[in-house]
C-alpha cells in the first residue's frame, strides 16, 4: 500500500475560521504540523523498508525488479492549479504535445522486468508477495466502503510485520490519514459558491475567446490532447499546427483564469474545506506520526544490522 501525499493549504482559510473558530484554526494548524512531520519520517521510513525487502529479494536470488513508480515526473510535482499560468501557456501549453520528453517517456516499451520470462516473474511475485494471481491471507482493513490489504508473507509481508508490528493499526491509519483527510476536489469546488462565480465567469471569458465548447478546466485538457489524435508520429507538420492550437487555447485559458481569479478561488476552497477535516482527524494524525516514527526507527535499525 502506498501512502499519498497529502498537501493542505491553511493561509487562505485564516481569515474566514480566525473570527469564527480560533481554537479550531490552532487545532488544524497543529494536526498540519503533525502530517507535514508524518509525510517526511515516512519518506526515510519508505527508503529503508524498501532496502530491506530489497535485500531479502537478493537473498533468495532475485536481481531484477520492476521499475519503482511512473516513468514520468521523477521528482516533479505537477502544478494542481485549475488554469495555466502565462508563462506555462506561452511555452508549453498544457504540456499535451507527444514529443515532450516527459510524454515519451510515459509511453515507453518494457523495463529489464517486464522483459523476464513469465515463469521468473511468477516467481518473483510469490517471493515478494507470497501469491501470484490474486491476493489472499493478507492482513486486511475494513474501511466501510471496501478493503484495504498488505500480505502477511514473502519479503514484503514480512518486513511490514518486523517495522510496524501491529500491521492491521498501519494500515487503518495510513487510510484514514491519506484518504478520510484527503478531500474530494470535486465535492469541494461543486459546493462553494466563490469559486463557481469564478468558474462561470472564467467559462464566459472563453467562450468570448473563441471556445464556446469548453465550460471547464477539465474539458481545456481533454480539447487539448485531441488536437493531436491520429497525427502519426513523424508527421511534424501536423504536431506543430497541433502545439499552435494547443498553446492558442491555453493562452486564452491563462488569461481567463487571471480574470476570473480561478485558482485563486479553487485554493480558497479547498483550504476551508481541508482546515475542517484536520480539526476533525488530529487524533488520527497525531497516532500516525507516532507510528511513523517508531517504524523509521525499527526499520533503520533492521537495516544497520543487515549491512
Amino acid at each position: 500500500m502506498t501512502a499519498i501525499a497529502v498537501t493542505v493549504l491553511l493561509g487562505a482559510a485564516a481569515s474566514a475560521c480566525s473570527e469564527e473558530a480560533p481554537r479550531d484554526l490552532e487545532t488544524a494548524r497543529r494536526a498540519q504540523t503533525a502530517l507535514d512531520s508524518a509525510n517526511a519520517a515516512l519518506d526515510q521510513e519508505r527508503d529503508a523498508e524498501t532496502k530491506l525487502i530489497r535485500k531479502c529479494m537478493n537473498d533468495k536470488g532475485f536481481k531484477v525488479f520492476p521499475a519503482s513508480g511512473t516513468a514520468t515526473n521523477s521528482g516533479k510535482k505537477r502544478s494542481e492549479d485549475l488554469s495555466p499560468s502565462a508563462e506555462t501557456a506561452r511555452t508549453v501549453g498544457y504540456g499535451a504535445d507527444p514529443r515532450r520528453s516527459d510524454n515519451q517517456k510515459a509511453q515507453e516499451g518494457l523495463d529489464d522486468f517486464d522483459a523476464l520470462p513469465e515463469d521468473v516473474k511468477r516467481a518473483h511475485s510469490m517471493a515478494m508477495d507470497g501469491y501470484v494471481d490474486k491476493p489472499e491471507g493478507g492482513v486486511e482493513f475494513d474501511f466501510g466502503g471496501g478493503k484495504v490489504m498488505v500480505p502477511s508473507k514473502g519479503c514484503r509481508g514480512e518486513t511490514l510485520k518486523a517495522v510496524y508490528g501491529d500491521v492491521k493499526e498501519y494500515l487503518r491509519l495510513n487510510w484514514t490519514v491519506y484518504n478520510s483527510v484527503k478531500q474530494n476536489s470535486a465535492h469541494i469546488l461543486a459546493d462553494d459558491d466563490g469559486y463557481q462565480k469564478a468558474l462561470s465567469e472564467w467559462a464566459s471569458c472563453m467562450k468570448s475567446g473563441g471556445y464556446p465548447e469548453i465550460p471547464t478546466p477539465e474539458k481545456a485538457r481533454e480539447s487539448a490532447l485531441s488536437h493531436y489524435a491520429n497525427i502519426p508520429d513523424g508527421d511534424t507538420a501536423a504536431l506543430d499546427n497541433a502545439q499552435r492550437a494547443e498553446i492558442k487555447q491555453a493562452t486564452t485559458d491563462a488569461e481567463c483564469g487571471t480574470k476570473a481569479g480561478l485558482n485563486t478561488k479553487a485554493r480558497e476552497a479547498k483550504s476551508k474545506a481541508s482546515a475542517a477535516s484536520l480539526v476533525k482527524h488530529e487524533a488520527e494524525i497525531t497516532a500516525w506520526l507516532e507510528l511513523i516514527t517508531k517504524a523509521k526507527g525499527k526499520a533503520q535499525d533492521l537495516l544497520r544490522e543487515t549491512s
